[in-house]
């Protein structure tokens, strides 16, 4: 009876494998831009928070899968409100006061937000508080449009960490 049972169980194994979707080998082996993965879709500017979050998750799981601690995202909110204000003082505290002693080598935060230029703000005003070297080791992924990388890449320098720009 428990013989049986044990067949009958590995039979049902086998059809499941079996049954698997498996790619048909066409035997064409080059490498096209349409085999490669493409990256997320840039928000719309207006859209919110958690939409913006979830875009930079995915882009941190695109571009750091080498990274195996769980990243710190911080979507940076554009706009000269006092909100959007209040809230890139309370971000930058947050990183300098909250997770950045705590982010080890090998960690990683991903900064960005709909407005590019004030990412950028955002970073140079972030690197004048964080000391020297105080991010060797850490890798920041900067998800920002590529006239901003020079800039951003030029502010965390003095911090040591390894920076990753992704372009939206």
């Amino acid at each position: 009876m428990i013989r049986s049972g044990w067949m009958i169980c590995v039979g049902g194994l086998a059809l499941a494998l079996a049954g698997c979707n498996h790619p048909a080998s066409t035997g064409d082996t080059s490498n096209t831009a349409a085999s490669t993965p493409a990256g997320p879709a840039k928000p719309a500017a207006t859209a919110d928070e958690n939409t913006w979050g979830n875009y930079l998750a995915k882009q941190g799981k695109l571009h750091g899968k080498d990274v195996g601690m769980k990243p710190y995202i911080y979507v940076i909110p554009g706009g000269d409100s006092v909100a959007a204000n209040g809230r890139r003082q309370n971000e930058s505290d947050s990183i300098v006061h909250g997770i950045g002693p705590i982010l080890m080598p090998g960690g990683m935060l991903i900064l960005g937000g709909p407005d590019a230029k004030q990412t950028t703000v955002f970073i140079t005003n972030l690197s004048k508080q964080v000391k020297t070297e105080a991010m060797k080791g850490i890798v920041v992924m900067v998800v920002s449009d590529a006239s901003e990388q020079a800039a951003d890449a030029a502010a965390l320098k003095s911090s040591g960490a390894t920076v990753r720009f992704v372009t939206m």
